[in-house]
């Protein structure tokens, strides 16, 4: 099989090929999202005790406060970082993250 190197695309090729990446790639995050909230949802589920009424309850506000996030970022305001709010409470996400990486 040919490799094909350096193809020249006209720039409706090109953005027929952009548009086709977009679509894939939204696809592929659409999917692992649905698994990372099963396992979110999960995790509260086994180690914690959530119920289904709990779990629905936690999934809604979750998604709220994401939808509120993506706002902001959408309007240029000022973002509400939720890192910052948990480091103001004493918890340092980032540190974890990094505890996390050195333990491997």
């Amino acid at each position: 099989m040919k490799a094909i190197y350096h193809a020249r695309l006209t720039p409706e090729e090109r953005k027929a090929m952009d548009m086709e990446i977009k679509r894939q790639c939204a696809e592929y995050d659409k999917r692992n999202a649905t698994e990372i909230d099963a396992m979110v949802l999960w995790i509260l589920h086994q180690e914690f005790g959530f119920g289904p009424e709990r779990l629905h309850r936690f999934h809604e506000s979750f998604f709220a406060g994401m939808d509120a996030l993506v706002k902001r970022y959408e309007m240029e305001d000022e973002a509400w970082l939720c890192t910052q709010k948990l480091k103001e409470y004493g918890v340092d996400v980032e540190s974890w993250a990094g505890e996390r990486r050195a333990a491997k």
